[in-house]
């Protein structure tokens, strides 16, 4: 009985020990792609040619808290997602540069909205796309910038890992994880690799004050073009 009570204790023991060690290389792996992520090459972005989709517009407010309207932001993040992406050689396709929407009138308004953007993005010749959308939830909520991928496409699951560790500080300590969501039409029809970034939460009260700081959504931008230029050196063709 002794003999069995001593191998059960060292069977936990040694369980312990690889629990830790696959935590500890984990986060080893994490600390390493995060340092090569802030020294990546941003001519990597040369030549490539990515779509930005401001999530809403026009007759769509999207989300809204604490006296920010989501269309609203996400076009202004975009443009400056853009700016970005053009200062280091990259070609982008604006889905809307303004207040505009796809709608049409009658049944199936907001279908035929996303069905045109998912037409623009599948007939671009794109290397990708990037979504750019906010949220809003009346519960109390974890506040940080959350990236989704649909289905389908494997390259669209390494954008999305790239992208949220680009946006780990956004807030700082921002603990979400890049998820694959099935219902958003914008990531299952589309035929190219492409990501739906949330980013943040307009219902909270600080983030929504992060959020709507210009110099927040300039670095929020920033962070998101350097999770590009790793993607398109470390993840495409490999």
């Amino acid at each position: 009985m002794a003999v069995l009570v001593v191998k059960l204790r060292w069977i936990r023991i040694a369980a312990v020990f690889s629990i830790a060690a696959i935590v500890l290389n984990f986060l080893t792996l994490q600390y390493l792609e995060s340092d090569r992520l802030e020294a990546v090459d941003m001519t990597k972005l040369q030549g490539k040619t990515i779509i930005i989709d401001p999530g809403h517009g026009g007759i769509d407010d999207g989300a809204s808290g604490n006296g920010i309207v989501e269309k609203e932001l996400n076009l202004t993040i975009s443009l400056k997602l853009r700016d970005t992406l053009q200062g280091h050689g990259a070609q982008v396709i604006m889905i809307r540069e303004n207040d505009m929407d796809f709608y049409t009138k009658g049944k199936g308004g907001k279908r035929n909205d996303l069905l045109k953007r998912v037409e623009i993005i599948n007939t671009s010749g794109a290397d990708l796309f990037v979504s750019i959308h906010a949220d809003s939830i009346r519960a109390a909520v974890r506040p940080g910038a959350q990236v989704l991928y649909g289905p389908g496409i494997e390259e669209s699951k390494k954008l999305a890992e790239v992208l949220q560790l680009a946006l780990k500080d956004f807030p700082p300590g921002n603990k979400r994880q890049a998820k694959e969501d099935k219902a958003i039409r914008v990531l299952n029809d589309s035929t190219i690799p492409g990501v739906l970034v949330e980013t943040g939460f307009l219902s909270e009260k600080k983030e929504a004050a992060n959020l709507g700081d210009p110099l927040y959504q300039q670095r929020l931008a920033e962070g998101l073009a350097k999770g590009l230029a790793y993607h398109f050196t470390y993840n495409v063709g490999i």
